[in-house]
C-alpha cells in the first residue's frame, strides 16, 4: 500500500481527534446526573424488554456468525479485552470496531500504544480483504468509516482522567456509542497500586453507563510459572493488576492464538474466549476461529471477512 495513495485517502477521512485542540476541562468531570428513579418510570421499557425475550435483547454483535445468539455486548456497559502478548487482542478489537460501523455504531478508537496512521492502515487493510488494497478499495473503506470512526492522537502514557474525558468529548459531542481504550498499560494508573487500578476501572463502567458508550479495554495477562504459560487462554484471573479490574468488568473477552510448533491439524488456528458476560445474553465459553493471513484477521474459514457490499 503506497504512501501517497494512503496520504491522498486519509486527505478525505477527517476523523481525527486532535488532543491539543479541544478544551478538555469541559469534560473533566460529568455534568451531576439524578440516580434516583421512581420506578413507575421504567415500567413501559422493562415491560417491553421482558417480554420481547432474550433474543431480542439489544446490543453490539461480534462479526462472526457462530457468536450470534450467543455473544451480545449491551450499550453502557465496560467490555475487557485480555491476552497475552502477541496473541491478537488489539487485532481482534480493531476487527469488532470494524464491523461496529456495519451495524451502524459511531466508533472512537483511543490506542496510545500506536501511530494514528497504523491504526488506519490497520483497518483499511481488514476492511479491504488484502494487504495490497487498490485505489478504488481504499476509497470503498474511506466511505464506510467517513462520519462513524474517530481516532485520538496520542500517543504514549495518558492520564486516567484524560482518557475519560475523551471519552466524554466523543459520546456528548460525536454521538460515539462504542469507545475502544487500547491499553490499560498506556494509562498513568500506577501498576503497583492495585487500589488505583479498581477506581480507575470502576469510574470508567460509571462513565460507559452514564454516557451510554460500551467501552471497550485492552488489558494485558500477568507472566505465570510453569509450563501452562501462553500455551493456555488464562482467565479473568490472570489480568495484570489487581483481581477487580475483571470483577469490575460487565464482559471479558480472551482472545489467544494457538502457537504450537505441532499443532494438530483440526486445531482452530484462535479461540476466544469468553469468561464473563452479564445480561440475558450471557453464555459463557471457547469459540474456534481462523487466521486469514491476507487480511491479518480473524475468520470463520478461508475467505476474509466482509463488512460492505461492493
Amino acid at each position: 500500500m503506497s504512501a501517497d495513495l494512503v496520504q491522498r485517502a486519509i486527505d478525505r477521512f477527517s476523523g481525527v481527534i486532535d488532543g491539543n485542540s479541544v478544551d478538555w476541562m469541559r469534560y473533566l468531570k460529568p455534568s451531576d446526573i439524578s440516580h434516583i428513579v421512581p420506578i413507575e418510570t421504567l415500567a413501559d421499557q422493562a415491560k417491553e424488554r421482558m417480554l420481547l425475550g432474550a433474543e431480542a435483547e439489544q446490543g453490539l454483535q461480534l462479526p462472526w456468525a457462530k457468536t450470534h445468539g450467543k455473544v451480545l455486548i449491551r450499550d453502557g456497559k465496560l467490555a475487557l479485552w485480555a491476552g497475552w502478548s502477541r496473541h491478537g487482542k488489539t487485532r481482534m478489537l480493531k476487527q469488532v470496531m470494524l464491523d461496529a460501523i456495519r451495524q451502524e455504531r459511531k466508533v472512537l478508537i483511543a490506542s496510545m500504544e500506536e501511530e494514528i496512521m497504523e491504526v488506519w492502515i490497520d483497518l483499511c487493510t481488514m476492511f479491504c480483504g488484502t494487504l495490497d488494497p487498490s485505489p478504488r478499495q481504499i476509497d470503498a473503506f474511506v466511505d464506510y468509516a467517513k462520519a462513524h470512526l474517530w481516532l485520538y492522537d496520542q500517543q504514549g502514557e495518558v492520564q486516567g482522567d484524560r482518557i475519560k474525558a475523551v471519552v466524554r468529548y466523543a459520546s456528548q459531542e460525536l454521538g460515539v456509542t462504542q469507545a475502544m481504550v487500547d491499553s490499560l498499560m498506556m494509562l498513568a494508573v500506577p501498576r503497583d497500586d492495585y487500589e488505583a487500578q479498581s477506581l480507575f476501572v470502576g469510574g470508567l463502567k460509571t462513565l460507559a453507563k452514564d454516557a451510554h458508550c460500551t467501552v471497550h479495554l485492552v488489558a494485558h495477562m500477568r507472566k505465570r510459572d510453569g509450563k501452562a504459560g501462553e500455551e493456555q487462554p488464562g482467565t479473568l484471573h490472570d489480568i495484570s493488576g489487581g483481581h477487580e479490574i475483571g470483577s469490575k468488568a460487565d464482559y471479558v473477552f480472551i482472545p489467544w492464538r494457538d502457537m504450537r510448533d505441532n499443532k494438530p491439524l483440526e486445531a482452530p488456528d484462535c479461540i476466544l474466549k469468553v469468561d464473563k458476560a452479564r445480561g440475558r445474553v450471557n453464555w459463557l465459553g471457547k469459540i474456534g476461529l481462523s487466521w486469514h493471513t491476507g487480511s491479518n484477521q480473524f475468520s470463520e474459514g478461508y475467505y476474509a471477512p466482509r463488512y460492505a457490499g461492493d
